[in-house]
């Protein structure tokens, strides 16, 4: 259906789930499916996995704020981060892992807002914007 507000709020459901390139600097980038969207089941699955466990201590509110970002930390590359290039960890190329990503957004917590903010952005998922 085409419809006058699909310029505004209609996205490609094939890169919300396949994702897309976030590019940060020449040559350092990250492949992210989308933080929602067409890709809500993948993140509902994955924040079930990692926050059941701590679930009677987030409904408390004794969670440690460190935990908590730990355990976002491994939802979002969970459900969302599939890649990336151009990235050194102790001054050598690494490559892509799920356990990888996890510490070095653990170790770069700025790093992780910002990504998961491009990621959670519908309009970054517009196949009009090239970024396929």
């Amino acid at each position: 259906m085409k419809t006058n507000l699909d310029k505004a709020f209609k996205s490609d459901k094939k890169m919300e789930t396949e994702g897309i390139w976030l590019e940060l600097s020449e040559g350092v980038k990250f492949r992210v499916a989308r933080f929602g969207g067409g890709n809500s089941s993948a993140v509902k699955k994955a924040m079930a996995k990692y926050y059941k466990p701590y679930a009677r201590a987030i409904e408390k509110g004794l969670l440690a704020e460190e935990k908590e970002r730990e355990v976002m930390a491994k939802a979002f590359v969970d459900s969302c981060v599939l890649d990336w290039e151009g990235i050194e960890i102790d001054g050598e190329l690494t490559p892509f892992s799920k356990e990888k990503a996890v510490e070095f957004f653990l170790s770069l917590p700025d790093l992780l807002d910002v990504v998961v903010e491009y990621a959670s952005a519908q309009e970054s998922y517009k196949e009009d914007l090239g970024n396929s």
